[in-house]
């Protein structure tokens, strides 16, 4: 187990990853969509971490999970709600 968190711990692209899959647990668990765009900045960053663009400090890394996570607002907002305007509400007679 505890080579298990080494690796994560030592990985920035598995902890991006890992981050992102536990962020969307918490989405699953507490539905509203808040923890959506910051999942998919997890799951970015760890692409870039793929692709070898991810820079080495964390606190950048920090900075641009933030910055992109942030941005993903509106567009995760503006998808919502085309997928909750398309559910019929049971609560009306």
């Amino acid at each position: 187990m505890n080579d298990l968190l080494l690796t994560i711990m030592n990985n920035p692209t598995i902890s991006w990853a890992s981050f992102a899959v536990i962020l969307l647990i918490i989405e699953i668990v507490t539905p509203g969509g808040f923890f959506i765009p910051f999942a998919a900045s997890g799951f970015l960053l760890a692409i870039a971490g793929v692709a070898g663009i991810l820079p080495q400090s964390f606190l950048l890394q920090l900075v641009i999970f933030t910055a992109i996570g942030v941005a993903l607002i509106p567009v995760a907002r503006k998808l919502l709600r085309r997928y909750i305007d398309k559910t019929p509400d049971i609560n009306q007679y």
